[in-house]
Parts: C-alpha cells; sequence; structure tokens
C-alpha cells in the first residue's frame, strides 16, 4: 500500500530522505497518467517522510482488511492488479486476468463495481472521522494556549502603567509568551502537514478507485 502511495502521490509532494523524480521525466509522465488525482499541485509542496508513508499506507491496508466483505470483491481486485504489476504492465491485459482469474471464485463484474464504490465510501467515511479527530486535537493543543496568550497581552497592558513595581511580572509574562506562540506555531504545522499529507494520500486512493472503476466499466 505504501508503495502505491509514493507512486500516487510522487508528483505532488516530496519525500524525506529520498528525492523526488524531478519533473518531466518518462516515469513522472506514466505516473501521472497511472495514479491520477484530481486536486491541483500545491503551491508549496508538501514533505511526507518515510516514516509518515508507511503509517497511512499501513492505516489504509488495515482499514480495508477490517472492512472486507465475504468473497472476493474490489480489495481482492485491486491487490492482485497491484501484485500483478511488474509480471504483467500492460493494465488492460491486467484487468481482464485478474477478473478472470476472481471469476472463477464468484466475483461478477456488477459486485466488483458495487464494492468499489462501497470502499469509496469507506474511504470518506474515514476522511471524516480523521478531520474530526485533527479539529478536536487542534481545539485541545491550540485554542487553550491561543487564549492564554490573549490573557498574557491583557496583562501586560496592565501591568505596564506600574512598570517599576511589576517590571519582574512582565518579563515572566513575556517570556511565558513567547513559549506558548513557540508551541502554538510547532503543533499548528504539525497539524496542518499531517492533514496536508493525509487528504493527499486520501485523494490518491479515492482517485485511485474511481479510474478502476471507469476502467473496469470500459474494459470489463
Amino acid at each position: 500500500m505504501s508503495d502505491f502511495l509514493r507512486k500516487a502521490l510522487g508528483l505532488f509532494v516530496e519525500f524525506e530522505p529520498n528525492e523526488p523524480t524531478p519533473p518531466g521525466t518518462p516515469e513522472r509522465d506514466s505516473l501521472a497518467q497511472k495514479f491520477p488525482l484530481s486536486s491541483p499541485k500545491p503551491a508549496a509542496p508538501v514533505v511526507i517522510s518515510d516514516e509518515e508513508l508507511d503509517k497511512f499506507g499501513q492505516h489504509f491496508s488495515r482499514l480495508f482488511e477490517n472492512s472486507n466483505l465475504p468473497g472476493p470483491d474490489y480489495f481482492e481486485f485491486w491487490r492482485m492488479m497491484e501484485t500483478l504489476a511488474a509480471h504483467l504492465p500492460d493494465e488492460k491485459a491486467r484487468i481482464g486476468a485478474v477478473f478472470a482469474t476472481l471469476s472463477v471464485q464468484g466475483l461478477t463484474r456488477g459486485k466488483l463495481l458495487e464494492t468499489a464504490a462501497l470502499y469509496k465510501a469507506i474511504v470518506e467515511k474515514d476522511r471524516a472521522e480523521f478531520d474530526k479527530a485533527a479539529d478536536d486535537k487542534a481545539a485541545k493543543e491550540v485554542e487553550g494556549r491561543v487564549h492564554q496568550i490573549a490573557q498574557f497581552e491583557k496583562d501586560i497592558a496592565e501591568h505596564s502603567a506600574m512598570i517599576r513595581e511589576l517590571t519582574e511580572a512582565i518579563t515572566k509574562a513575556q517570556a511565558d509568551m513567547k513559549t506558548l506562540k513557540d508551541q502554538v506555531t510547532e503543533h499548528e504545522r504539525k497539524i496542518a502537514a499531517n492533514r496536508q499529507g493525509y487528504d493527499l494520500a486520501c485523494d490518491a486512493m479515492i482517485n485511485k478507485i474511481e479510474t478502476d472503476i471507469q476502467k473496469i466499466q470500459t474494459t470489463i
């Protein structure tokens, strides 16, 4: 799963520590056709580490495995397509071969399309849950500190009138405020980077499923 995400996101993000393939190369052009994304390229590249990429890949793998329906469906079809990619590069031929293999086990064209739509809905539901969790984390880790900063600013304004008596208190408040601002900046950066990384990974997964649905509809 993480290999698929690396390929799908390779045109839109930078990875650490490995250098991304330069734009305009045949490899990147081929990936653009194989893993299309509907989202426009971000103005500034999002940096995703190998650890984060593996985390998202494992997340989607667990999500699909935990939601896997009885019998062959889109999950088995998708997994077999990925497994055979290196051995059967022609995608149309691979689609036909994989479908023929799974049809012996009871997979039909209708069930394949129906379950692909179900897995897409599972990913979309997971995205909504992720967004809520990210918002809750932001409220817990950022908003409280923002409120504290506002309170420190008010304290500084009041204490400035008694600067002689309150110099020590003002100095401490300024130091605490700087610490909190640094914490807010760091938490916001981490949350934004995690949200961007997840959104791009999620878009790649959804668009891969949508592309597969279109190819299945025109091929099978």
